[in-house]
């Protein structure tokens, strides 16, 4: 009897076992029935695009190379492409066509910034800085600073003397390393002190940095530098998915950013003496020839109409971002065409007897020479199309709902724009991965500082969030290459070779190389010179 019974309590406990399992996959079911089903309402209205996967939707593209994951599935779903980043909806720019339809029609609609844990974090959630404003009053009376006081053609025109000192102090510097002919030169180290260098002359009129790297500042700067750089490019889940905010907090990202912060602040603190240009300013016996600098420029200058000024907290803010935006991305854009150039010594021997030509022999290259190097200002352009130094823009936000090629976006959607993408766009340039500065000699019209008529070349963005500097990185760039060529022949280390150099990038916000340009400099020119 009792055989029965137990046989009897076994398929009873199996029939339980069988609903649970038929319970639970009725469930899962169930609900990637309704996923698919809300995600195919969702996107009738929406560009086409990757079908996204539960809960972290297509935010896998975010990982590793995203510049070159996007471009991959933008040849498949079009130079238009809703992506699904967690829960955050996001339109893909890729083509110079693409670009054109959205920022000639709705450049102000997507002129605001989403938020995230770096730009909470770094600005103290106060998100009062140029780079991280959102769309609004408050950025558009930063932004008038900016065009107005910091970077206007005038002001450019009064920091060329900065400009050609600091690469004259390069160049001398260089000419005395070569000479001792006992190690290649790590050109981006070089490159760097010269970026470095001109921002802190133009914001407080002093040489901050040692050149030759020999201080532990500078190295803590650079570091500073290149990890705030870095933190701005980084995929932070809670940012896309914040129910998974545990997992950002077991990565120790909100410590990280916070040290990171602190370290900032203390740098700008050191560069821009605040305290020290309100006492020269009331001081009335000060030099009445003293130069202001960008510091007495903000200190002076109203925020609005109504005179408000700026508070020493948002001074160092915006200091601080213009340093960060200017000085490692165009050091990397110079060591990107000095590359290009070694790869190509064809091009370079070429680009050196054009210098040679309109400056001579006898003194370095001056800003006013440029215009009249049609080769040089080729081959700049075209390391800015094949090297962008922010492959992705900063993403930006819409502020209202609109209509694009017939898509309707509606609000807090995120924009990519994938500025590596639209500078390879097959419609726009032939053999678009292949280094071919002839091609800008061929349309010496495409003006990279635009910003808003040559959507084929736009390395400092488009419209109202364009990099307010582009004109003093293009010129800082087209400067240093120039006098780099016409001071120095270079060579590659033993071994290596232009057909074997390795032009690997790597991973970050900004396109930096994974190896550093490592050069052997021969002085074509009599130190006295410098």
């Amino acid at each position: 009897m009792w055989i029965w019974q137990d046989l009897a309590a076994r398929a009873s406990r199996a029939a339980h076992g069988s609903s649970l399992v038929g319970t639970v996959t009725a469930l899962v079911v169930t609900t990637l029935l309704i996923h698919l089903l809300v995600v195919y309402q969702r996107r009738q209205k929406l560009p086409p695009g990757p079908w996204p996967w539960p809960v972290v939707g297509n935010l896998f593209v975010l990982n590793g190379r995203p510049h070159r994951k996007l471009q991959k599935l933008a040849a498949t779903y079009g130079g238009l492409m809703y992506i699904q980043l967690g829960e955050r909806r996001c339109l893909v720019v890729s083509t110079a066509a693409a670009a054109k339809e959205v920022f000639k029609k709705h450049d102000q609609a997507f002129s605001s910034r989403p938020r995230s844990l770096v730009l909470t974090v770094l600005t103290a959630g106060t998100y009062r800085s140029l780079p991280a404003a959102p769309y609004g009053q408050y950025w558009r009376q930063l932004r008038r600073l900016a065009n107005t006081r910091l970077f206007s053609p005038a002001t450019h025109a009064s920091h060329e003397g900065i400009r050609h000192g600091e690469v004259r102090n390069m160049m001398k510097v260089l000419v005395e390393e070569s000479q001792k002919g006992t190690s290649t030169i790590n050109l981006k180290k070089w490159l760097t002190g010269v970026t470095s260098n001109n921002m802190t002359m133009m914001i407080t009129r002093n040489r901050y940095f040692d050149i030759r790297d020999k201080n532990q500042e500078k190295r803590g700067y650079d570091d500073v530098l290149r990890r705030s750089v870095d933190a701005n490019g980084a995929l932070v889940i809670s940012d896309y998915v914040p129910w998974l905010s545990f997992i950002t907090k077991l990565q120790g990202w909100e410590e990280y950013l916070l040290g990171l912060q602190r370290r900032g602040r203390e740098m700008v603190a050191k560069i821009i003496e605040v305290d020290n240009h309100k006492r020269r300013e009331k001081d009335v016996t000060k030099d009445e020839s003293y130069v202001p600098d960008m510091v007495d420029v903000l200190l002076k200058a109203p925020l609005d109409d109504a005179g408000k000024p700026l508070s020493d907290g948002e001074i160092s803010s915006l200091l601080l971002s213009l340093i960060n935006a200017g000085t490692d991305t165009t050091a990397t854009t110079a060591e990107w065409v000095m590359a290009e150039l070694m790869a190509n010594p064809d091009i370079r021997e070429q680009a050196q007897a054009e210098i040679d030509t309109v400056v001579g022999l006898d003194r370095l290259v001056q800003e006013s020479d440029i215009p009249n190097l049609p080769l040089l200002q080729a081959i700049i352009k075209e390391t800015f199309r094949l090297h962008p130094a922010a492959p992705l823009s900063v993403k930006r936000e819409s502020h209202e709902p609109c209509v694009v090629s017939g898509w309707s976006i509606p609000t807090q959607t995120e924009l990519i724009l994938n500025i590596y993408a639209i500078h390879r766009d097959p419609n726009m340039y032939d053999n678009p991965d292949v280094f071919r500065p002839s091609r800008f000699l061929e349309h010496p019209e495409v003006n990279p500082l635009s910003g808003h008529d040559f959507f084929e070349l736009i390395p400092f963005g488009v419209g109202r969030r364009m990099c307010p500097g582009a004109n003093l990185a293009y010129t800082l760039a087209s400067l240093m290459v120039a006098n780099l060529l016409h001071s120095f022949d270079w060579a590659l280390p033993d071994g290596e070779s232009p057909a074997t150099m390795d032009m690997s990038e790597a991973i970050s916000f900004v396109l930096y190389r994974e190896k550093p340009l490592c050069l052997i400099a021969k002085p074509r020119r009599p130190a006295s010179l410098y």
